[in-house]
């Protein structure tokens, strides 16, 4: 062979072995977590479309933090009750004791908009304290309209309060 075809050949050989799609360092773990990640999306995206079945579309977690947070709600709403339970006990004005239901209505940014209290306790300064705690009550922020929501407070002693006039069991 002549010296010009030898160099002709060893050239093409380097440059076919050097011009392979092999990566000109070492992956690092995150790049190969990532293929790895990569190739089980597709296998499983395969698998689904064998398989006929699609995943249901759920709620993100930004979409479930933007609905009313009922549990989050509740326990505001326990605390503030607990504080409305002892307005008897710190008022020096007499009043009738019993049940009182708190009407609450929440504008969408977390806060009280407006608050009502059963009647007989409408004037007097326990259900005024009551008010003052319940209406104090900041729950998460939520998308949609105002909610209205009843809670009872037991002014008896007895710590009943909860919703809607249901007796809670402890």
């Amino acid at each position: 062979m002549t010296r010009s075809a030898l160099a002709a050949i060893l050239t093409t050989t380097w440059l076919a072995a050097c011009g392979t799609a092999t990566p000109d360092h070492v992956k690092t773990s995150d790049e190969w977590l990532a293929e790895q990640e990569n190739e089980g999306a597709k296998i499983q995206q395969q698998k689904q479309k064998e398989d006929g079945s699609y995943a249901e579309a759920t709620t993100t977690e930004d979409e479930q933090k933007r609905e009313w947070d009922e549990k989050q709600s509740d326990l505001e709403l326990k605390r503030a009750a607990r504080s409305a339970e002892t307005c008897p006990e710190s008022v020096t004005e007499k009043a009738p004791k019993g049940r009182a239901t708190v009407s609450l209505t929440f504008t969408n940014d977390g806060r009280v908009k407006d608050s009502k209290i059963s009647e007989q306790y409408a004037e007097n300064a326990v259900g005024k304290c009551v008010l003052r705690a319940m209406s104090s009550v900041i729950v998460p922020a939520y998308t949609g309209s105002e909610k209205s929501l009843d809670w009872e407070i037991d002014l008896t002693g007895g710590k009943k309060s909860g919703p809607g006039g249901e007796k809670k069991e402890e």
